[in-house]
Order: C-alpha cells, then sequence, then structure tokens
C-alpha cells in the first residue's frame, strides 16, 4: 500500500455502471492519472472540487482509493493571520503532526476498507474496529511507517 498525495482533476460525477449507480472521481498524482469508484452518492467523492488536495492509497494491484481526510489547512491561515517564522522546534513539530496526520488518514482508510469487506457473516462496529485496527498495525510494520 502506498500513499499519495493527489488532485481532484475535474468534477465527480453519478455513472451507471452494470454493477449499479457510483461515485466516480478523477485525481492526478506525480505517478499518473487515477480513478475512485465509489458508492452512489458517497459524500466523500461528490463533496469534492476541481483542483482540491486529497490523498490516495494505492494497493498491490494498482487500485487508487481516496483516504478520508480532516482539513489540512491550518485555522490561522483560514482566519487570515500570518504563520508564524519557522525554527527547527516548529519545524520538528510540524513533521509530527504530519505524521499523525498520515497515520490518521492510513486507519481511516483501513476503517473504510474493514466496514466494506465481503464476508460470511456480519461484522458488529467493535468487529469493524477490530479488524481495521489489525490491518492498520500489519500496515504499518510491513511498511516501517
Amino acid at each position: 500500500m502506498k500513499l499519495l498525495d493527489a488532485r481532484v482533476n475535474g468534477i465527480p460525477r453519478q455513472v451507471t455502471t452494470k454493477y449499479g449507480d457510483k461515485s466516480v472521481l478523477d485525481v492526478a498524482t506525480s505517478e499518473g492519472n487515477y480513478t475512485i469508484w465509489r458508492p452512489a452518492g458517497d459524500m466523500e467523492v461528490m463533496g469534492r472540487r476541481n483542483g482540491e488536495r486529497v490523498s490516495i492509497a494505492l494497493d498491490s494491484k494498482g487500485k487508487a482509493s481516496l483516504v478520508e481526510h480532516c482539513s489540512t489547512a491550518p485555522q490561522q491561515a483560514q482566519m487570515g493571520f500570518t504563520a508564524p517564522v519557522e525554527t527547527p522546534e516548529t519545524t520538528r513539530s510540524a513533521e509530527i503532526a504530519d505524521y499523525i496526520q498520515r497515520l490518521g488518514k492510513l486507519y481511516g482508510h483501513r476503517l473504510t476498507t474493514a466496514a466494506n469487506m465481503s464476508t460470511s457473516i456480519e461484522l458488529e462496529a467493535p468487529q469493524i474496529k477490530d479488524v481495521a485496527t489489525t490491518m492498520f498495525i500489519q500496515t504499518v510494520r510491513h511498511f516501517n511507517l
């Protein structure tokens, strides 16, 4: 699994396929263009704007998935304040914050994956959380994140 920064390329759309209606989002990364397919009406996809920055995860087969995220814009910038002067301490703090945010995105992706898994039994919320946590830990260990 690889996490990539991407930009939305175009307007999200709804399409009808032989498998039913789907929400579709096209994104561009430094490694190429990808299409994200989600269930119809998915707000994570349909709420995006052209040019917006998003994070995607690529699996071993090259399938792209949207990583749900929190706003990455600092609150100060949204309110019109100027950015503080960067020092080594603030740079390190920013690196730590970025690392924590990326781990949060990865866990959110694992949670979505666990919730959408097709199994012979229906999983309850605590079981889904346990599966997602296990996948998250294994991913972090495997990729030395």
